[in-house]
């Protein structure tokens, strides 16, 4: 769904809310501050499908501090392994 700043103040004033945090959108830098830093995206996917060469990162609220604080992080390589390599077979058909 889309929606402006507009439409997420409006939201914040109605259920006295300081912001929303929103994922699973991809950002270059793992997040982004948008709508007057109001409308928080996090994504957690560091280069999203081994090909986005997109940053990851997650978000930490601690105690009374309402303040957002983000870390990025980029992917490390994995290794190397054939599709479905660790699948357990037996339940592969179990449900066929």
């Amino acid at each position: 769904i889309q929606f402006g700043p507009d439409i997420t103040e409006r939201f914040l004033k109605l259920n006295n809310l300081e912001y929303i945090v929103r994922s699973h959108e991809l950002k270059q830098q793992g997040y982004d501050l948008g709508h007057n830093r109001k409308c928080i995206t996090v994504f957690s996917a560091p280069n999203y499908c081994d090909t986005m060469g997109n940053k990851g990162a997650f978000i930490t609220i601690t105690g009374d501090d309402i303040t957002p604080k983000f870390t990025s992080y980029a992917a490390v390589p994995h290794p190397t392994a054939r599709p479905m390599m660790y699948a357990n077979q037996s339940s592969l058909f179990a449900s066929m």
